[in-house]
């Protein structure tokens, strides 16, 4: 008999990521043959160039609808966001989201990373190359996508929903301070803060590790 009490993840991969990055890939590895379906919409919407936030939310919302059981949300940066936006917006509400170094306030750090001069380029030239992990070259992504994505809140209020977040203390890309102001508007929130980086690689152990063991805790 099995030890899960919740038997269906949706995974929700990071920005210019796929469904087969390293940390889906790990987490399909871990949970194979345990009898967890594994969920991975593919939050490129079949063309990464004119993919938006609201395009995403309709692709998780889609698939989810396919599923008939409760269910948990683990999401990667971008992906961490887009976890927190859908407990905001929909009435059917995962059990619990598990946020790995989540972009919150993305619209603030993309004008950091690009600068206010990149940002004014994008929408000048309606395209801005953004490179694609999964393809390994840069590929255009349309000025509708940060308009887009600057509509929605920064901080999701997910309605009383219990989430843990694992953040990397050497996080350079999101700071860890999003995090916690994200746990400040949502209380339920617990944060864990681990010696990593962005891409959490030296922690996919503990991240699989503490989904397994919220997948027993119903």
């Amino acid at each position: 008999m099995s030890d899960y009490k919740i038997h269906n993840l949706v995974y929700l991969h990071g920005f210019a990521s796929s469904p087969n990055s390293n940390k889906a890939n790990h987490i399909t590895k871990f949970f194979k043959n345990k009898g967890i379906n594994i969920h991975i919409p593919d939050l490129n919407c079949g063309n990464f160039t004119d993919t938006t936030i609201s395009k995403m939310l309709d692709r998780i919302s889609s698939d989810i609808e396919e599923i008939n059981e409760s269910f948990i949300i683990v999401g990667s940066s971008m992906g961490g966001y887009l976890a927190a936006l859908f407990a905001e917006r929909h009435k059917r509400s995962p059990m619990r989201l598990i946020l790995l170094a989540p972009g919150f306030d993305l619209c603030r750090l993309f004008t950091k990373w690009l600068g206010e001069y990149g940002i004014d380029k994008w929408k000048r030239d309606g395209y801005f190359d953004f490179l694609h992990y999964s393809y390994n070259s840069e590929i255009p992504l349309s000025y509708e996508f940060y308009r887009d994505l600057c509509r929605h809140s920064p901080y999701p209020d997910i309605k009383g929903i219990a989430a843990h977040i694992i953040h990397g203390s050497r996080d350079d890309v999101v700071p860890v301070e999003v995090s916690k102001i994200f746990q400040s508007k949502n209380p339920q929130t617990t944060i864990e803060i681990t010696n990593d980086t962005h891409e959490l690689s030296s922690s996919i152990d503990l991240i699989t590790n503490r989904i397994d063991a919220i997948l027993k805790d119903f």
